[in-house]
């Protein structure tokens, strides 16, 4: 919220009360001068003088007042700015650790859990291989299924790889 300044305001009426007040002594210099008394024309003259130099006066208390009001607006708007670039620094601390703290509860690599059937099914599997020897394994043909078809051909015979 803007607020004006004292000097301001002081300076503001006081320079147009001052005006204002001008208008009387010179009407009275007018009337003076058209009846020919200059006595009575220099002394009201020299009033409407005196508030003209007031009103400079009030002037400048003014111009004064509006330069402390431009510097409070700085000072204010600076404060603001300030406020604001912490509060987004502030912003975004908080998002840099809200991350951190997800990657520290999520593992960084894929993982698995075996269900129990699963690891029934493994040690099922892992009994019956353990029967198979392994010379049987190594010599086997497959098909096209991934089927076991029998022993492979003995070393330099011709293997028939056309499907």
């Amino acid at each position: 919220m803007n607020v004006m300044n004292a000097k301001t305001m002081e300076g503001l009426a006081g320079a147009s009360t001052s005006i204002s007040m001008i208008s009387t002594p010179m009407n009275i210099a007018k009337e003076a001068e058209r009846k020919g008394d200059l006595d009575k024309m220099q002394r009201a003259l020299g009033y409407a003088s005196g508030l003209t130099e007031q009103a400079e006066e009030y002037s400048k208390k003014t111009k004064e007042g509006m330069k402390l009001d431009a510097e409070k607006a700085d000072e204010q708007e600076k404060l603001q700015q300030k406020e604001l670039i912490e509060a987004r620094r502030e912003e975004q601390n908080q998002q840099e650790q809200k991350i951190e703290s997800q990657r520290q509860k999520e593992p960084d690599f894929d993982s698995a859990k075996i269900s129990e059937e699963g690891k029934k099914q493994i040690e099922q599997s892992s009994s019956l291989t353990s029967f198979v020897s392994a010379d049987i394994l190594q010599n086997a043909v497959y098909d096209k299924l991934g089927e076991t078809e029998g022993p492979s051909q003995e070393a330099g015979e011709n293997i028939d790889i056309s499907i």
